[in-house]
């Protein structure tokens, strides 16, 4: 009796076992295979495609083919929303979004990214690396939306149009092609222009056509795929927003991976976004330089204070909208001051 015991128990171990997933084994790492899917709106001269591009392909050497990316770009795929949409299905998908996109799940990603908050890449970075946005990344693993990494800006948004824009009141009567985004539509509407919500793909038809006016954008979205330079010409500096996306995917997907080929996808996706972030900075003097001296693009200050106290009541909206933490916004201004003081210090 006793020996029977001992055999049930041991083949109800050798079941347990079998049960768990792969990812627990490291030896199992070999035997492992996924192809993920990987999709954005950017065009080859922006560097969120070359990113992309440069994460698909060291992800699908580094791993070995165990774990494929294949990445398609243009709007080809689903973007924007929809690309948030696959993630918390659990599909086997990629994206590279506005991070106030995951606001419909967790409020707060809005507020982290909200109109003049930030004035360089290292504040930016400082707060994502904050325990605050440590909890808003274990809020989106709840709703199965994991966060590969934070790096993936190009700059800073201004407002690109043929007028000379200097306060809120000179973009009265302008409309701007806008994403399709909430918090973007709120925010060119307390700067006091009239959103036009649009896929970039449609934008320089659309000023063509005398739909818009022109866009907000960074300097290499202005200098980007379709010389957007030569049918707008002038810069107002409000840098109302930091040109940032967030690389995710599906968190059970991400958690069922073996942990070797987990490890190897966040060295990548840092690697990546800090590639891009940096070279993008690297090169926008360079861009700037070109598009005064070959197009006669000019850029100007703006009343930087004047445009923050008008876009003031856009976390008020965030809060109403999504839930978003009331107090986080101060919070934020409070870490970004003291980020700011010691390093003047």
């Amino acid at each position: 009796m006793k020996k029977i015991l001992a055999l049930l128990l041991t083949l109800t171990m050798v079941m347990a076992l079998c049960a768990i997933s792969p990812a627990a084994f490291a030896d199992d790492a070999d035997d492992y295979y996924i192809e993920l899917t990987y999709s954005n709106v950017f065009n080859p001269k922006e560097w969120n495609y070359k990113a992309a591009e440069k994460f698909a392909e060291m992800v699908t050497e580094k791993t070995e083919g165990h774990v494929k990316v294949t990445f398609h770009g243009l709007n080809e795929l689903d973007c924007y929303r929809d690309s948030v949409v696959h993630a918390v299905n659990g599909d086997k998908w990629i994206g590279l979004e506005e991070p106030s996109l995951f606001a419909d799940w967790v409020g707060d990603c809005a507020v982290l990214v909200g109109p003049m908050l930030y004035n360089n890449d290292d504040e930016y970075n400082y707060v994502m690396d904050s325990d605050i946005v440590a909890g808003v990344k274990e809020a989106l693993a709840e709703e199965n939306i994991h966060i590969l990494d934070t790096h993936y800006s190009f700059g800073y948004r201004s407002v690109v149009t043929n007028k000379d824009i200097y306060k809120p009141e000179d973009l009265n009567g302008v409309k701007l092609r806008s994403t399709t985004a909430s918090l973007f539509i709120k925010t060119i509407e307390a700067m006091g222009a009239t959103p036009v919500p649009m896929s970039f793909t449609e934008c320089l038809s659309s000023i063509s056509s005398g739909l818009v006016d022109g866009f907000e954008g960074s300097t290499s979205t202005l200098a980007g795929a379709g010389a957007p330079y030569e049918l707008v010409k002038k810069v107002a500096l409000t840098n109302h927003f930091i040109a940032t996306r967030w690389l995710f995917m599906a968190e059970d997907v991400y958690q069922d991976m073996p942990e070797k080929w987990r490890n190897i996808l966040d060295e990548c996706a840092h690697e990546c976004g800090v590639w891009e972030q940096t070279s993008c900075a690297d090169d926008e003097a360079v861009q700037i330089e070109k598009m005064k001296t070959e197009a006669g693009v000019t850029w100007n200050e703006v009343d930087i204070d004047a445009f923050t106290a008008a876009c003031a009541p856009v976390y008020d909206w965030i809060v109403e909208e999504y839930g978003a933490n009331p107090e986080l916004h101060d919070q934020l201004v409070k870490l970004i001051n003291d980020f700011r003081a010691n390093k003047a210090a």
